[in-house]
């Protein structure tokens, strides 16, 4: 950092002496310089990376170094070069003035690029004198910076001096904060106008519902705080998450953050990232292959060309994104071709920049060259290499973005110059209307005109900045577009921009725009589709705005539009109609002239018409008679014009709230009547005592009371005009005239006034002081007039709020000029009130409440309870003192006064129709919702796992439904599976113990002891369909129970075919078939058929487990615990493949049933496979429509009764042979030659 040390010296033997700064330290970071009459700096990256020696604060450290040539820089610091040079050429522009400029590389590091900031404001002279004035342009007038993160700290301090400073790529929301940054101008957009760019895209394509993925820094995060402020109202939209990207590579973070993308339904994803944040986060999205997604990009990646490649384009394809404006610079390459290093100072500070890019360019060095190089082969730079040979990102001026941001950037500076020095001495903006010259150049002055700056670009662009130094903004739409050839091209589709007079608009050219979807088409990206007319919307709670249900309108409401919010009543004579989408009228039904009854009424009423005529008659001929009413109450018959004859006995309504005796209510009086003494009689105090009522402030006016009692009247001019009003007053409290006095005044005793008549001796209302409310509105009025004129005359000359800074005077005043000052007027009174006026003109209101107190003597008394007023620090504000008040009702307490009773938890307000708000039914909430605060307005829903409770105050757990151990239903079904696999462990001991019998070992005992061992299985696999449903038991069971059933069916198969196979080689010529019947042959068909069901279930696990669900359908208050199958065509294999085996076997059993006896079991077969197969027959339907815990509980029923018909059917014969009929059990009996059956 630049540091001066401002010291003293001696120059001479005498006491003068003069004051100078010097340059404490050396920072010379890469530059590139002209001369100039006013200098303007420059701030950009022309290298990647820098390197700084550690900091051991025991000696000076060294300069910072910087690599990395970037090339895109150079030609930014080029640009205003360029523009600068251009300028100089202009005649029109800035004539006899040259520009020149100091460019500094900030190496994309904050720390040189401040250092760099300062030390172009400070210059680099060694010494710089310090006369009293300081005459003379400063090092530089103003700054073009670069990024956000620098402008932020560059401007923090160039604020603090107002030394401009125009950023061409800072976007951050912050920097438009003018009480942080004065003296920051931008040629590029702010993000906010970015961030309502892609509101503007979003409600283009009715895109409602997106996510949103920001960087983990300033430039993310106030974009997210726009888009979470802006969308909602502005855009109609919502978002459906919001991630955080880091710079860092996470992948365990970057795997959440692309599940969250991949499970989330919206298809239109917003990243306002940098492109090495996309990066990272496209390894992961093409890993885990996530595509059908709509990107939009904000502008730091849109042109981003490490994105475009053809591995990510079946994913980025399509992307629509957000481009700073691309601009045309004439004359800017051939400016660049003329590039030229500087061979006599190829390293002097401050001016090495082209060399570097020349060295970097050709890859060459110039003399002398680094240690090594020329030994290496490396070649020496000359200067004469020719730009033209060499292919260069440098001289590509095809898509200027950031450069024409920085031409507009030196042009608004250089406008705002020229503006400042064709300014008029002595009508200028400055103190004493003076002008910003050469010689006395200010930064500080140039920032006027740089807020007025309004020119237009060769590209038809207008420049010119807000209150807040943001341009007028405009940004490029791009699209990403995948040609057939496999280039990739991103190509401009529309444009959208703020302009004075039109405001925001886009414009798009949607033919052009390339959508990386099957259909061509944009897609659909919405949380709820729209509510058809009919419905209203009702939000789904806890979820954005954006996701609701559509709710049909109840009947006699009707909704006539899209997306309505609510349902509208039909009209008295209407009700809706089926699809509640209009009002049809109602049907109607009156009392008719044409039926019977209402010609018998019409009959009556004309007869009682002739009755009336007649009787009006005889009132006429005899309407001299008075009339004495006993009824007629109306007021309106007191009028002794219009009834001069009528007399009444009862009173009339003027009287009747005192005759009716109406007591019991609680008044509130206005300040018109809160102190009349009219109303304060001992006759309506038991009606009005009690009363409340706002009265005009008192105040107390010292002195005034003797001031009044200094009246006199004035003898000399009665008569004259506009001095009469005390004369008027004397005559009237004295009760006499003055001289000449009225014509027959003295004559009917009158006396004449003299003038000495004393005021002490007269009781009038005129002294009473104690009561002082208009009074002391008037006292207050006169002093703020009296104040403001005051404040007028005390105003200092040259420093006046008026034209010109010119005060008001007394030779001079008018109205006009006290009203400017009576604005400002803020004074106390002696009582102390505070006097001040709003911006409408009125005083900081003050109000006494008043109570009419009834005294036990029957006196009256209106006494002060309290005050309300407004003050500016505390707002509006009530004292009571109610110990004070006097209530007019037995309880000595205030009434009740309510419409309606508050509604208790419970219920909810509904108000009545037609009626006030205060008026009200409690409606008891509905199922499944509650209310628990008093007065609720509408009652809440229950969260999904809990139900209302009996008095619908709060929410309790739902009870839980599952097929349980505990449970009868649970225990018999447990019962018999245990028993049946018991029967088979006993039935496989009786087997095995008798393995060597003929009966156990015909028809090969080895599919016997696997037939047991499958039964065994098929019973214990029930267990898993019992107890509380959990992932492993879910994905078990039918795992479970199709394996062992097909384990089970496939022994039966195989038992069928060896009968089969037996009996043929029976015959003659057949005994070559046994031989494909072996026991390897039938051990590996079991096996293989097994296998297939083995893979269907694997299938069904790893493409659609399994898994337990609580479903909330079948009952509202409670939850049913079942296991989803998943897949359902999975489940329908596994059973289909089962019931294919079954049937088989049946069939090859049936055909098998009536072969001799001696060589087979298909009789047992055919009829256990008939159970079997009638068993799960009866089952689909019955599992179909069985809801719950009883669809368990019916595939357990299945299981057991298929198990225990297999067992019994095969095996039941054999033990019972084994057991109770051992003779049987021998080979003759076997072969059919032993004892008769």
């Amino acid at each position: 950092m630049l540091l001066y040390c401002c010291y003293f010296s001696a120059v001479s033997s005498t006491l003068h002496s003069s004051s100078s700064c010097q340059l404490q330290g050396q920072f010379r970071p890469n530059g590139l310089k002209k001369a100039g009459d006013v200098v303007l700096g420059g701030l950009f990256g022309t290298h990647f990376f820098s390197t700084h020696t550690d900091l051991s604060f025991t000696s000076e450290p060294q300069q910072p170094t910087c690599h990395g040539f970037d090339v895109v820089g150079f030609r930014q610091a080029q640009t205003m070069a360029f523009a600068i040079d251009e300028i100089n050429r202009n005649s029109n522009l800035l004539p006899n003035v040259t520009l020149g400029y100091s460019l500094y590389d900030n190496c994309l590091n904050l720390g040189i690029g401040f250092r760099a900031a300062l030390s172009l404001t400070s210059g680099q002279d060694e010494q710089v004198a310090l006369d009293e004035t300081c005459v003379g342009t400063p090092p530089v007038l103003g700054i073009v910076g670069g990024s956000s993160a620098h402008c932020i700290a560059i401007s923090t301090v160039l604020g603090l001096y107002r030394v401009p400073m125009v950023s061409y790529f800072a976007t951050c929301s912050c920097l438009s904060d003018r009480q942080r940054f004065p003296s920051f101008f931008r040629t590029i957009p702010s993000d906010v106008f970015q961030v309502s760019a892609m509101i503007q895209i979003l409600k283009r394509f009715g895109w409602t519902w997106a996510g949103l993925l920001i960087s983990d820094d300033d430039y993310g995060l106030h974009a997210a705080r726009s888009f979470q402020s802006d969308l909602g109202p502005s855009g109609g939209g919502c978002l459906a998450y919001t991630e955080v990207l880091s710079r860092a590579y996470k992948s365990a973070e970057l795997r959440r953050i692309v599940d969250v993308m991949k499970k989330s339904t919206a298809r239109v994803v917003i990243v306002f990232a940098h492109e090495s944040h996309m990066i990272n986060l496209m390894e992961e999205v093409v890993r885990q292959n996530v595509t059908g997604l709509q990107w939009i990009a904000s502008e730091a990646w849109t042109s981003a060309a490490v994105l475009q490649t053809p591995d990510l384009m079946p994913y980025l394809g399509g992307t629509l994104g957000i481009a700073i404006r691309r601009g045309e610079i004439p004359g800017f390459r051939e400016f660049l071709l003329q590039t030229r290093p500087d061979l006599h100072h190829n390293s002097s500070y401050g001016n090495n920049m082209v060399n570097q890019f020349w060295e970097h360019t050709f890859q060459c060095r110039f003399a002398p060259p680094p240690a090594g190089w020329v030994e290496a082969g490396g070649a020496l730079c000359t200067g004469q290499e020719d730009l033209h040979n060499v292919e260069t990102e440098f001289l590509d001026i095809s898509n200027l973005r950031p450069e024409y941001n920085v031409y507009k950037a030196v042009y608004a500076l250089a406008y705002a110059l020229d503006d400042m020095l064709q300014c008029e001495p002595g009508r200028g903006p400055f103190s004493g209307n003076s002008c910003g010259t050469l010689q006395r150049l200010e930064p500080w002055q140039l920032l006027y005109y740089l807020e007025k700056v309004n020119f237009t670009t060769s590209f038809s662009d207008q420049v010119s900045f807000d209150e807040n130094g943001d341009v007028l903004p405009i940004y490029d739409i791009m699209n990403w577009l995948w040609l057939p050839d496999g280039k990739i091209k991103v190509q401009a589709v529309g444009e959208v921009k703020r302009s004075i007079f039109k405001g925001e608009e886009i414009r798009l050219n949607e033919d052009n725009i390339f959508w990386n979807f099957e259909s061509q088409q944009p897609p659909r990206s919405v949380c709820s589709e729209s509510c058809p007319p009919g419905t209203r919307m009702a939000r789904k709670k806890g979820e954005p705005e954006c996701c609701f249900d559509c709710i049909p309108c109840s009947e006699e409401k009707i909704s006539n539009r899209t997306d309505s919010t609510e349902c509208t009543s039909c009209p008295e004579d209407f009700w809706s109609s089926p699809q509640r989408d209009h009002c049809v009228p109602k049907k109607t039904e009156f009392l008719s002239y044409h039926e019977p009854l209402g010609i018998c009424l019409t009959t009556a009423s004309l007869l009682g018409t002739f009755i009336c005529i007649v009787v009006l008659g005889i009132f006429i001929y005899h309407r001299t008679t008075p009339i004495v009413s006993y009824f007629a109450t109306c007021s309106c018959l007191s009028d002794r014009q219009r009834f001069p004859s009528f007399f009444r006995t009862i009173p009339s309504d003027v009287f009747q709230v005192v005759r009716q005796n109406v007591t019991g209510l609680q008044w509130m009086a206005s300040e018109a009547w809160t102190s009349a003494a009219g109303l304060q009689t001992p006759d309506l105090m038991p009606y009005l005592g009690g009363t409340l009522g706002i009265a005009i402030r008192r105040g107390e006016i010292p002195g005034l009371r003797e001031f009044l009692l200094q009246t006199r009247p004035d003898l000399h001019h009665n008569s004259s005009y506009g001095k009469n009003l005390v004369n008027l007053f004397w005559e009237h409290t004295f009760q006499c005239r003055f001289a000449p006095p009225p014509a027959g005044w003295v004559e009917a005793g009158g006396a004449l006034c003299t003038g000495q008549e004393d005021l002490h001796n007269v009781e009038t209302e005129f002294l009473d002081m104690s009561n002082l409310r208009p009074e002391y509105n008037v006292y207050k009025a006169v002093y703020a007039l009296a104040y403001a004129l005051d404040d007028m005359l005390q105003c200092e000359p040259g420093r006046g709020p008026f034209s010109g800074h010119s005060c008001g005077n007394l030779q001079r005043l008018e109205p006009w000029q006290l009203v400017y000052y009576l604005e400002n007027v803020n004074f106390t009174t002696t009582f102390g009130d505070q006097v001040s006026f709003d911006e409408n003109g009125d005083v900081l209101p003050i109000y006494d409440i008043m109570n009419w107190l009834w005294l036990p003597d029957g006196k009256i008394k209106v006494q002060t309870v309290g005050e309300v007023k407004r003050s500016i620090f505390k707002g509006e504000e009530i004292r009571l003192n109610e110990d004070n008040i006097f209530w007019n009702f037995e309880s000595q307490q205030p009434p009740q006064s309510v419409c309606s009773e508050s509604c208790p938890p419970g219920t909810r307000m509904a108000r009545k129709k037609g009626e006030p708000e205060c008026c009200f039914d409690c409606i008891p909430c509905s199922e499944g919702k509650i209310s628990n605060r008093t007065d609720s307005t509408e009652c809440t829903s229950c969260p999904e796992d809990f139900w209302s409770s009996p008095q619908r105050d709060h929410c309790v757990p739902k009870t839980t439904e599952f097929l349980s151990y505990h449970e009868p239903l649970g225990i018999c079904l447990t019962t018999a599976s245990l028993l049946g696999t018991f029967i088979c462990v006993v039935v496989l001991g009786i087997f095995i113990y008798h393995r060597r019998t003929p009966i156990v070992r015909a028809n090969n005992s080895e599919l016997s002891f696997q037939l047991l061992l499958s039964l065994k299985l098929c019973f214990l696999c029930s267990l898993l369909f019992i107890g509380r449903p959990r992932l492993w038991t879910c994905q078990l069971r039918h795992a479970a129970f199709g394996i062992s059933f097909v384990l089970c069916v496939s022994c039966i198969l195989v038992k069928t075919m060896v009968v089969l196979a037996v009996f043929k080689a029976s015959k003659p010529g057949g005994e070559a078939s046994l031989k494909w019947f072996g026991a390897v042959q039938q051990r590996g068909t079991v096996l293989v058929l097994t296998s297939i069901q083995a893979a269907i279930c694997t299938a069904w696990l790893v493409s659609a487990s399994p898994a337990p669900h609580k479903n909330t359908d079948y009952h509202s208050d409670k939850i049913v615990y079942e296991c989803v199958v998943g897949s359902t065509v999975g489940f329908a294999v596994l059973l289909g493949y089962i019931g294919f085996l079954a049937i088989l076997s049946f069939l090859l059993a049936f055909l098998a049933r009536n072969l001799p006896d001696s060589f087979n079991e298909a009789k047992l077969i055919t009829f256990s496979m008939l159970i079997f197969c009638a068993v799960w027959v009866a089952f689909v339907p019955a599992y179909i429509n069985s809801p719950g815990k009883y669809a368990d509980a019916v595939e357990v029923f299945a299981i057991l009764a298929s198990s225990f018909g297999l067992l019994v059917a095969l095996f039941g014969p054999k033990c019972y042979i084994i057991l109770l009929r051992p003779e049987r059990n021998t080979k003759k009996a076997i072969m059919g030659r032993g004892i008769e059956s």
